[in-house]
């Protein structure tokens, strides 16, 4: 289903019902609590949001890593079966071991869908959590992700990343090409035809947008792409090598650059490519992967000015440059800051590969999230609570984006690419 602006506008609160919250919070590597989302009721025209919306909410939930949700096959309730909380045979979900189960009703009138949905405490018998929607007819899958966010902050005390998107570079054929997907793997496009190299791509502030680097004129030069109308705009035309762009709230971009000889240095560009100061100089240094802290007083990047590639933490205007990446490796890369500010993700090699590696914006409090595969370019959720990269898994040479927690658990893969996908840059929250 193609997501449109429009349709996420069109989804409101229509009740915020307000039940007592629990004492149940879910954090680190807690064990899994079973939860069961069977299919919705149909009140009025037959839709196919009756199924679309809990196997949405089921797949969000498993990715979150905090959930084990149960297997359809398992349940002893009808299918669609209609009525509120009050309605329900706990006995039937408590027998297959259900602590919690999600139920709702939907109704489809001309172009627009309502549902009211439940998340019911089974032990207490009763709904802890009560939302009711409604949005476009083909926006079942939004009203999904929004009430799956509501019930990993019910548990957890804030919401999670549903919904929001997750652009990468995907190889087709002996190109690659920029595409785009939910954070689920689903609702999965290609956004560009280059036929060449597409990579390094970030996000515009306002999430309607990319900014990447192509090789269509044999070197690279930075590109935008409207996510909607998928218009290109060149940016950068010329002999150097831009890379690696990331952008300011303001619009301004903060790139690598190389000016035809062995440095890499980072500048600041307009929104138009244009430069307009550098932050970092000097011989033989290749600066690059360079990435603002969530205030943009800090630039975290990669740098070889000490040797062999680590990652350094300097202030905007590029002073006190200090490196953070202190683990057994000397060989460090692709930094990243978390949304909250408190953790930046990193990727070094170690342990016969290349993994993630998260560590206070100090460098203090390192801790190695994977240990298998080739692990690279990591990306933060816009809650700071997952990070998705591309990752072997273990299982061969071709790459696919996988997420893990930021606390090392839920270790999921993302997509099955046959030929490869590279570089995610997660997009930012939705409202």
């Amino acid at each position: 289903m193609k997501r449109s602006i429009v349709g996420l506008v069109a989804i409101l609160f229509l009740v915020n019902e307000a039940f007592a919250q629990t004492d149940i919070y879910l954090s680190g590597a807690a064990k899994l609590l079973p939860i069961a989302v069977p299919q919705l009721c149909q009140e009025a025209a037959p839709t196919t949001a009756t199924k679309e919306i809990p196997n949405t909410i089921g797949r969000d939930l498993d990715l979150s890593g905090y959930f084990e949700v149960l297997s359809p096959s398992a349940y002893i309730e009808s299918p669609g079966k209609c009525g509120g909380p009050e309605s329900m045979t706990y006995s039937d979900w408590t027998v297959i071991g259900a602590d919690h189960v999600v139920k709702g009703n939907v109704s489809v009138s001309g172009s627009r869908l309502r549902a009211r949905m439940w998340l019911v405490d089974v032990i207490k018998q009763q709904a802890v959590l009560g939302k009711e929607y409604e949005a476009g007819a083909n926006d079942a899958s939004m009203v999904a992700h929004r009430f799956a966010n509501e019930i990993l902050k019910y548990f957890t005390g804030s919401y999670g990343p549903f919904g929001t998107q997750i652009a990468f570079s995907t190889k087709v054929g002996r190109f690659k090409e920029i595409a785009i997907m939910d954070m689920d793997g689903g609702n999965l496009r290609q956004l560009t035809n280059e036929r060449s190299l597409a990579t390094s791509v970030s996000w515009a502030p306002n999430g309607k947008s990319l900014i990447f680097t192509s090789y269509r004129a044999r070197v690279p030069d930075l590109f935008t792409i409207d996510i909607f109308n998928r218009s290109i705009k060149n940016l950068t035309n010329n002999a150097d090598l831009e890379l690696s762009p990331h952008y300011m709230r303001n619009g301004t971009i903060l790139a690598s650059i190389n000016e035809g000889n062995k440095d890499s240095h980072l500048v600041i560009l307009d929104g138009n490519g244009r430069m307009l100061r550098r932050i970092t100089s000097g011989s033989g240094v290749i600066d690059v992967s360079g990435q603002w802290s969530p205030d943009e007083s800090q630039i975290v990047f990669c740098s070889n000015r000490g040797g062999g590639p680590q990652i350094y933490v300097m202030n905007a205007n590029g002073s006190d440059v200090h490196r953070i990446s202190f683990v057994s490796s000397n060989y460090c890369t692709s930094p990243a800051w978390s949304p909250k500010g408190d953790k930046i993700t990193f990727i070094c090699r170690a342990d016969a590969g290349f993994n993630v590696f998260v560590s206070a914006p100090d460098g203090s409090n390192p801790m190695q999230l994977t240990s298998y595969g080739d692990n690279e370019d990591p990306t933060w959720s816009p809650d700071g609570r997952y990070i998705a990269f591309s990752s072997t898994l273990g299982k061969g040479v071709i790459p696919s984006i996988a997420l893990i927690r930021a606390d090392g658990a839920g270790l999921k893969q993302i997509t099955k690419s046959r030929s490869g996908d590279y570089n995610p840059a997660w997009g930012p929250g939705i409202e």
